[in-house]
């Protein structure tokens, strides 16, 4: 299938698990034949705190949040 398009996705949360996690950053990616033709990215506001280790992991803080779309 030498035209398939397929969608590479990347979310970054407040934490490993799923239970009582939120999310922070959404990225899709776009690729056909190798290349990336199509991307979006956003940062979410989880409203809660994100925790230090996560912020040093990331690199995204409360404040970088704080005013971006809830999920």
């Amino acid at each position: 299938m030498k035209d398939a398009k397929f969608a590479i996705t990347d979310i970054e949360t407040t934490g490993s698990g799923i239970k009582g996690n939120k999310i922070t950053e959404i990225c899709v990616m776009v690729v056909q034949n190798g290349e990336i033709i199509d991307e979006y990215s956003s940062l979410v506001n989880p409203s809660q705190s994100i925790p230090l280790y996560i912020e040093s992991l990331t690199g995204i803080n409360d404040e970088m949040v704080s005013n971006a779309p809830q999920f």
